[in-house]
């Protein structure tokens, strides 16, 4: 065994240089590091784990107990809590019972004790009727930080399950309103207190029915044989199942062996985010529940913070056809787009209104520049019904090219209140009319690769470089300064060639990319007088420093947002400002940094929104049609679906969904930016549209010509100031 003695050797330092650097403590130069952590690497050295914990008298692990790891409720709630756990870094090992076998259970816990946990979830087949709870000690107490999850073993502990008696009586409810005379429900062992709430829930509705309902009891190791009796005796119409897996196993038999029989099969199931047909699911979120219980035992409050029982609300039968119009007019919908990933499946979802309402949907997409030229020429002629605006424009076209949503259906303002804080005035609002509705609100955020910063030879060579901590900057000065740190022909030592990237194809696109940097000046882009002065020294710092990063990216910068996510999924950048509606590129197949991403709020904290709101167009023969598609695409159900295809919802719901948040980690905290991001164009109440295009296409020109050093930052930005007060303060609306 490789002993600190060994690595002293072989890196020439002293044994005390050497256990500093293991365990991350003292003034150890970035040199030694290196030559500390290159002779462990060499001579194969494994870190004693069990010694630290005894050190440190727990460990930061987290321990799962699960029935198996077949089922998809078990999955869902497995790697939800394990994405919570590591992301405060928490380390979980997980133990699985065989389906409730009570020793492998014992077993399982004994092995976990020995790891001296911060705290164990347990899907426990022990209850209060047991023999024996292995989890109790002395007087009946639980000795560790411990929390059952679903089954309640009626004991004084932490519990966390959802409503199984409410899920009983709505099925129960679906088969009185479907009027079936014959039905079978069959759930797990009545032992269990979910299955026995389940199962009371279900008959207490049905008690006065004449209906004939006959129960089955079974387990994972009996299931086959008994719904093979199910189809054994009199078929019955449907069947209602307490539990996915069992369901899954119902649909096998069926299809394989009795497809001829109609059956009709309803289940309690895990939340699906992508449209599932098989079967009618009442949804229960289990990677919620996995993430509220890791995060229960992290916190470990004994002040009552959070309840000893604690019942999540229930998902319930969630509707994916919500708020359609069925016409009876099948002519097609007509929708023009802007080239963004929300395009893409905008186009794939489509397909599921098409096919429930028989009207086909074409999606038109265009370019940045040939979607405003679209957009300005529009006439009574066009053949599009519904419009995506970038979110920046809505003030400038709304008046001129949509009609007011709630002027085709005064109740789509209700529809608002499902958004998340922040959007509905910029994405919806003008004018006091709802204009439009959010379909992918996207925010500016500083992405990094985590590792980079993580390193301890690079967050010790850079504090011995500048004095200061290696951390995610919170001004573009320190952005600029790291950037330069992780630029290999500044820094050969860097492992990526680039510090940073630039975004600067068309005009429109540069000017994003200075009032990115404006901003951290100034919380607007007028001042207190409400004047805008596109040449103050704010704007002329946020220049300079949009320039200098010119010699810290690539020569060859990025012509649209698509590229730049790209480019620092390749690998060789260190950090990035991007849309958040354009990082699920981050994850693309090719990407080298799956796993390193780290994000965090643009320098100087007053981000730029982004990303597209849907309308009605003017001049559209099928008003009701399209606002009921806007409707329908915009709805959770379908936002979800579209988010974790590679879009971004604008329904709070769908930020409890943890399938899309363990997915796409940045996207709650993006969701929480809108309300902090200021960065008006004009005073709220000044009752003027602004030509955001006309604006970015002046201020773009500037930086463009600031980067090419045809001019400096200064007269570039004078020259801007006179174009933007010849054309803005001269208005014609």
């Amino acid at each position: 065994m490789v002993t600190i003695k060994d690595i002293a050797r072989a890196a020439g330092v002293a044994q005390g240089t050497v256990s500093n650097v293991l365990n991350e403590k003292g003034n150890v130069s970035s040199e030694k590091i290196k030559q500390v952590m290159d002779a462990a690497a060499s001579l194969g050295y494994i870190p004693n784990e069990r010694a630290k914990l005894l050190r440190k008298g727990r460990s930061d692990l987290l321990a799962v107990i699960l029935p198996n790891l077949r089922s998809k409720q078990y999955i869902d709630f497995f790697m939800s809590f394990k994405a919570y756990a590591e992301n405060h870094s928490y380390s979980v090992c997980q133990y699985l019972t065989n389906d409730d076998q009570p020793e492998a259970e014992i077993n399982a816990l004994q092995d976990i004790r020995s790891l001296m946990p911060a705290g164990i979830a347990s899907f426990t087949s022990f209850t209060s009727q047991s023999d024996s709870i292995p989890y109790l000690e002395g007087k009946k107490k639980i000795r560790e930080n411990i929390i059952f999850i679903e089954r309640d073993p009626d004991i004084s502990c932490k519990y966390i399950g959802f409503n199984y008696g409410q899920a009983g009586k709505e099925l129960a409810r679906k088969a009185l309103e479907k009027k079936y005379t014959n039905i079978c429900i069959l759930t797990g062992s009545l032992r269990l207190s979910n299955e026995l709430a389940f199962y009371d829930g279900f008959m207490d509705t049905m008690r006065n029915s004449s209906c004939s309902v006959y129960h089955i009891q079974t387990d994972s190791y009996r299931k086959l044989q008994n719904i093979m009796q199910i189809f054994h005796d009199s078929t019955p119409q449907a069947i209602f199942i307490s539990n996915y897996g069992f369901a899954e196993s119902v649909k096998d038999i069926h299809n394989t062996f009795y497809p001829e029989l109609s059956l009709n099969i309803y289940t309690v199931s895990p939340v699906f985010t992508m449209p599932e047909n098989d079967f009618d699911k009442y949804e229960l979120n289990y990677r919620q529940l996995g993430k509220i219980a890791a995060e229960t035992l992290i916190e470990n409050d004994p002040s009552g913070k959070y309840p000893e029982k604690r019942i999540l609300e229930n998902s319930g039968f969630r509707d994916w056809f919500s708020n359609i119009i069925y016409s009876d007019n099948k002519s097609p919908l007509n929708i023009l787009t802007l080239d963004t990933p929300s395009a893409y499946t905008l186009r794939s979802l489509s397909r599921l209104y098409t096919q429930k309402t028989g009207i086909p949907v074409n999606i038109t997409i265009y370019s940045y520049d040939e979607i405003y030229e679209a957009f300005t020429n529009m006439t009574k002629d066009s053949v599009f019904d519904i419009l995506r605006l970038d979110v920046t424009w809505l003030s400038w076209f709304a008046e001129k090219i949509l009609q007011p949503l709630d002027g085709i259906d005064p109740s789509v303002s209700q529809c608002l209140n499902e958004f998340i804080d922040g959007t509905i005035e910029p994405f919806s609002m003008i004018n006091g009319h709802v204009y439009a509705l959010p379909t992918s609100p996207s925010m500016q955020l500083l992405f990094y690769r985590k590792d980079l910063f993580n390193d301890p030879i690079y967050r010790r060579m850079y504090f011995e470089k500048y004095r200061e901590e290696l951390l995610p900057p919170d001004t573009f000065d320190k952005f600029n300064r790291i950037a330069a740190f992780f630029t290999k022909s500044l820094n050969p030592t860097s492992p990526v060639d680039y510090g940073a990237t630039l975004t600067l194809g068309s005009t429109g696109v540069a000017g994003s990319e200075f009032l990115a940097r404006f901003f951290s000046y100034q919380d607007n882009l007028y001042d207190e007088h409400y004047n805008v002065a596109l040449n103050s020294p704010a704007a002329v710092r946020a220049l300079e420093q949009l320039v200098d990063i010119r010699n810290y990216s690539s020569p060859k910068y990025n012509s649209w947002w698509t590229n730049t996510a790209t480019s620092f999924a390749s690998g060789n950048i260190a950090m990035t400002l991007l849309y958040s509606n354009y990082a699920s590129d981050l994850l693309s197949s090719t990407s080298k940094v799956v796993g390193n991403i780290g994000y965090a709020l643009v320098p100087g904290g007053n981000p730029v929104i982004g990303g597209g709101t849907l309308g009605v167009s003017k001049y559209s023969r099928r008003a009701n049609e399209a606002l009921s598609f806007i409707r329908w695409i915009c709805s959770e159900t379908i936002a979800s679906a579209e988010t974790l295809l590679g879009s971004v919802s604008p329904c709070k719901k769908s930020y409890e969904n943890y399938e899309i948040v363990n997915s796409y980690p940045w996207l709650n905290f993006a969701k929480d930016c809108f309300v902090m991001a200021k960065g008006r164009r004009v005073p709220e109440l000044s009752g003027f549209p602004f030509d955001e295009r006309r604006f970015l296409s002046i201020i773009g020109m500037a930086v463009k010509n600031a980067y090419s050093n045809v001019q400096s930052p200064t007269i570039a930005l004078n020259q801007a100031q006179k174009m933007y007060d010849e054309q803005f303060l001269k208005r014609d609306v």
